[in-house]
Formats: C-alpha cells, structure tokens, sequence
C-alpha cells in the first residue's frame, strides 16, 4: 500500500473526536487496525471505513430533563420517571444515537430525606440538599440504567469549565470518550462549589452548551410544559403550541410568558435562549412534554411529539467556533458603533475605532461578548486587549493603526 492509502493517527483522532492517545489505545487493544512504522501508527483507510460502518453513530442528543418533569404532585421525586426516561434512552441508544442526560433534581431529592430549614442561609441551604440528593439521584439512575444493561457516568459541571479552553477541551474529552464506550454520561451542575457570579442561569443553558460543546445534532428540553405557545397560556386559555419555529424573532419572544417554574430555575424565556444558541450552532432543538410517555423517543425518531421545534441553521460550527460561542461570559461585554457592527457581521475585525465602551473585566486573551448600543448581542471573540488596556487606548486621540481589539479569525457571530 502507497502513504494515500492511509490515515495517520492524528487524522483519526481528528475525524472520531477523540485524543491521539485514545486512538493508541484503540489500536493497541486491537479495536481498530493499524500497522506499526517506527514510534507510531498508520491506519489502512479501508480497515479504518469499515470500522466506522460498524460503529457508526446516528449522532449525539443531549437530552435536558427538568426539575418540574422528575417531581410528583407532593414534589417527591418520582422514580416512575427516572424508570421511563432509562428506559427511553436506552431504546435511543439501541437506535445508535449517543445520549447525554442533563437531570436536574438533586435538591427536591436531598430534600426527601433533609429537611434543611434548620439552615438559614438559602444557598448554603440548597448546596448541602444538592450534595445528599445527587449521589440519590445517580443512585436510582444507576439502577435503572443497569437494568438496561448500560452503565452510567456522573459529571458535575461549572460555567467555568466552559469559558477556559483547556478544560473545555478536557471535558469535551471524557465525555467523548464515555459515549464511544457506550456509557451514558449524567450531567448536573457542581452546586457545591459553584461561584454565585459564575453560576449556569439553569440546566436549559447547562444542556446548551454542552451540546454546543459536543457538535451534537439534536438537543431535547424536556419540560413539564406542552412546548412554545402563540401566547401566554396562563392569561390565555385559547393559547395553542407553536409545532415549528424557523427563526427566534423579537415576536417570538412576545408569546411566552415571563414566569419560571416552580421548583426549577427556568421558564419558557430561558428555553428560547437556549434554543437561539443551539439552532445558531446548527443544532436541531426541541422544548417538548417530558411527562408524557413515548414523546422523547417519538421526538429523536422524528415522530409525532408533543412540542415545539426550533430548526437550526444549515451550517454548524468548527471546534475552535464551538468553544468561542460556549465559552463567553456575558458579564464581560464590548459595546461598538454601528459601522464596527456591519463590519464585524462582514467577518471583518473590530478596531479601536468602533469601540464604545467596556463594561466588566477581563485579561488579554479572554472571550467576551460583543453589543451594539442597542444592547443586542452580535459576536463573540478573544479579545487582543485586556478590559484596562482597552479603557486606556479608548483614551488616545490618534486610534488608527492601533492592533485590532478582536481579529477576525477570532469572531464567532451569533
């Protein structure tokens, strides 16, 4: 065979979505062929084809399920629940889609066996019940996942995970990793140790970017609400779902009300800005009934749910794309003039020029978050300044030929 006849172990690495090392490990273990030269590996492509029709994923689905959707009427957790979604994943999987499971949970559980009220500060409060009621939460879905003859992986996440790329990428790695070898991976955020400031606003934007994170191709909200309706169905009884949205318009916004759930974080305002970054990411995204039986698998299987569906954007992102748009932190902002706007929407950079203003801190090298005057979020980019640099340059006369603020091979556009 000539050199064109094979892949490298970097491409293969590159092409699964995995680490080098992990690809040596898939040789050495006989998982995908390989022949020796020096040091290293070369994999014959037609070995490589065939292994990958063998093993060939539909994709990934993050699946959210929500506090409301786990809880009975005496907000207990119902482990009916817990049992059914096992089971519907488990026949997902069976279908060959990889699955990622964001539960949340882990509070009204703890609070079934502590009560809490003796501790008077609320968040010390609902660390301690989210410390007892997740290893309950992993505990039940460990059992029900068994019983499916799958194994399961519990990952507590931070927002900062997000935002520094070496543990985007660390992250990015196991989770990988654990869907390759089958294990459905349970994410929830590390309440414990979660910074006030840098806390996820709830598991709907916890679920996004872990799907933004991962490329996945569809992202699944299960709420304990119908999906989107064309109008405030508490103020309206005639209200009816929205079964399709093509585009998250200023209108569409205006049909939900603004109220969050009752033992949850979100509403139908946070599940719409979680669907603008998917489906902007190229991520199919659905905000569906999750107390309804059948209705995750009919949404996967592209049968007839009970939801709405929010269709992505034809193109997706890149890796290095994948962790700008995941990784910013909206306290950071930079406010530019209109003609930086039309020319950072061109794909062009942002200069000294265009810049406004600055509000939060951040250091050279950091993501942050790009607005027009009008407060509209546009970009997002790695700064070239630090937040006091740029305050001080804002602060010179002459402003050309000064280094661009964002390059633009570091603008991912919202």
């Amino acid at each position: 065979m000539s050199d064109f006849e094979f892949f490298s172990t970097e491409d293969v690495a590159k092409m699964l979505g995995i680490q080098v090392r992990t690809v040596y490990l898939y040789v050495r273990s006989g998982k995908i062929p390989a022949q020796k030269v020096g040091k290293s590996f070369k994999i014959p492509k037609k070995e490589f084809f065939d292994y990958l029709s063998q093993n060939r994923s539909k994709g990934i689905v993050v699946v959210k399920v929500g506090t409301q959707v786990l809880l009975d009427s005496e907000n207990e957790l119902n482990l009916n629940v817990l049992r059914r979604f096992s089971s519907e994943i488990a026949l997902l999987k069976r279908d060959g889609w990889h699955v990622v499971l964001v539960s949340s949970g882990a509070v009204g559980s703890g609070r079934e066996v502590f009560d809490g009220s003796l501790i008077k500060d609320k968040i010390l409060q609902k660390q301690v019940l989210a410390a007892i009621g997740q290893a309950r939460l992993m505990h039940y879905y460990s059992d029900f996942f068994g019983k499916e003859g799958l194994k399961v992986a519990q990952i507590l996440l931070e927002r900062e995970n997000f935002s520094d790329r070496k543990r985007f990428l660390s992250v990015r790695g196991v989770v990988s990793e654990l869907l390759n070898n089958g294990v459905v991976p349970i994410v929830n955020e590390n309440d414990v140790i979660a910074d006030k400031e840098l806390r996820f606003g709830d598991n709907d934007e916890l679920a996004t970017l872990l799907a933004v994170m991962l490329g996945a191709k569809k992202l699944v909200i299960c709420s304990s609400i119908n999906g989107l309706y064309d109008s405030d169905p508490v103020k309206n009884k005639n209200a009816r779902v929205v079964k399709e949205v093509s585009a998250i318009t200023e209108e569409i916004y205006q049909m939900c009300g603004k109220s969050v759930s009752t033992n949850g974080l979100g509403g139908m305002v946070s599940k719409l800005n979680s669907a603008r970054l998917a489906t902007r990411a190229g991520i199919e995204t659905f905000v569906i009934n999750g107390k309804k039986k059948g209705n995750l698998v009919d949404t996967v299987l592209d049968g007839c749910f009970e939801g709405t569906k929010f269709s992505a954007k034809e193109k997706g992102l890149k890796g290095f794309q994948r962790w700008l748009t995941a990784g910013a932190l909206s306290f950071s902002r930079i406010v530019i003039d209109d003609g930086a706007a039309k020319a950072l929407l061109n794909k062009k950079s942002l200069l000294l020029v265009g810049v406004k203003s600055v509000a939060g801190e951040f250091e050279k090298r950091d993501t942050v978050d790009v607005y027009n005057e009008r407060g509209e979020n546009l970009v997002v980019g790695i700064a070239n300044y630090s937040s006091g640099e740029l305050v001080e340059a804002l602060k010179l006369k002459d402003k050309k030929n000064r280094k661009e603020v964002i390059h633009a091979d570091n603008v991912v556009i919202l």
